[in-house]
């Protein structure tokens, strides 16, 4: 028995070392300790601060328990400890320095809330977050473009998300942006009362493809409601909103700037897109091709009634598909956005994201009936919308 228990004891503490190695690694695409916003760098500042003044405080607190466990330990013949009715000049200290201490802590925090929180500013980029069970909408209202699961951003600008959901609460976190902020159902608002939606703003001053998801348990597929925030060089970003069919439109006033002020008006569709839409077209694919054959069937089937392809189709019920072929994943982060993948996400997307609304080859979903497409014409439609770039 006492072999064993050696034994036993032997391999855990031979495995201790790689556990701790384990956790050394440096791919870590959800960090927040390499933010690319100043507002992300306040965070790990502020959180900083607090980290170091805690372990101070605790490495104090043990050392002294310590100490004085030791110092004062019971020995054989020793006296009875002497009894006293307390230290005033002790009560005073230990008083006054963990009030110093919350001082240390409570000015930059108040600081730093009133900067994360100032207003942005005249030239910042509008994007409109709408949180959808289980997807994510972004909307431009300065260029007439919306998007879906992948929100593209100028490095250098200043960007205002403002954010709602078109059902239950979910919450919108990009941890190498900063910040996270919860995103609610809007409310009827009263008369004469202005919209009540959440906001960050920040600035990205790095290029890249930053990882992002839901922070608030939002229902059966919470856990694959993912999206990313793709920073661009602005010149990129011009050519992006071109591609999607948009086209810079008049500046608005903050208060006025959306008109999504009731519950379910994310529903609503867009407004008309402005007519170099149409020039902006996608490309038409070769007669007879595969993406030819699935772009028909793409607008003769129920894809049409709920996706929107700027120049070929207008639903709004579903994610908008437009310059599908250049995202990354499928079904916001479901699957990785490969020929088999989409192919599995058309024949039967509640497979991959239970509760999804859209129906599936065989299955019905979301009021409609099962699509009944065949694996050909499935194949069709997954090569057309991963042609679309």
């Amino acid at each position: 028995m006492v072999f064993r228990t050696s034994r036993s004891f032997r391999a855990l503490v031979s495995l201790t070392p790689a556990v701790f190695l384990a956790a050394c690694g440096s791919d870590y695409p959800q960090t927040t300790f390499e933010p690319i916003t100043y507002f992300g760098r306040l965070q790990n500042s502020l959180f900083s601060n607090t980290f170091w003044w805690t372990i101070g405080i605790l490495v104090l607190v043990e050392v002294l328990i310590v100490f004085f466990a030791y110092r004062y330990r019971e020995r054989p013949g020793q006296p009875k400890p002497k009894q006293i009715h307390g230290n005033v000049k002790l009560e005073f200290l230990w008083t006054v320095i963990p009030a110093v201490i919350v001082l240390f802590l409570a000015i930059p925090t108040i600081r730093g809330i009133f900067e994360m929180q100032a207003p942005p500013s005249e030239d910042a980029l509008v994007v409109e977050v709408i949180g959808h069970q289980w997807w994510w909408e972004f909307r431009y209202p300065q260029y007439g473009v919306s998007t879906a699961n992948e929100v593209v951003l100028p490095r250098g600008r200043e960007i205002d998300f403002q954010m709602y959901s078109a059902d239950v609460i979910h919450s919108f976190w990009i941890p190498r942006l900063g910040g996270k902020r919860d995103v609610n159902p809007q409310p009827r608002p009263r008369e004469g009362e202005g919209r009540r939606i959440n906001h960050l703003v920040y600035t990205p001053q790095e290029e890249g493809y930053f990882l992002g998801q839901c922070a608030e348990f939002c229902g059966a597929s919470h856990a694959i409601m993912r999206m990313a925030a793709v920073v661009v060089d602005p010149a990129e970003f011009e050519a992006w909103t071109a591609r999607m069919g948009g086209t810079p439109q008049p500046a608005v006033p903050q208060d006025t700037q959306s008109v999504r002020d009731t519950i379910g008006a994310s529903q609503r569709p867009a407004a008309a897109p402005p007519a170099a839409a149409v020039a902006q077209a996608t490309p038409e694919p070769a007669p007879g091709s595969l993406e030819a054959q699935g772009k028909q069937l793409f607008t003769s089937r129920p894809c049409a009634a709920c996706h929107t392809i700027k120049g070929v189709t207008g639903g709004v019920l579903g994610p908008n598909l437009t310059n599908f072929g250049a995202r990354h994943y499928v079904g916001a982060g479901a699957k990785p956005n490969t020929q088999e993948w989409v192919e599995a996400w058309i024949r039967d997307p509640q497979s991959l994201k239970p509760g999804a609304l859209m129906p599936g080859a065989h299955r019905a979903g979301g009021g409609m009936g099962p699509t009944n497409l065949s694996d050909e014409e499935v194949r069709a439609i997954a090569t057309y919308l991963r042609s679309l770039k």
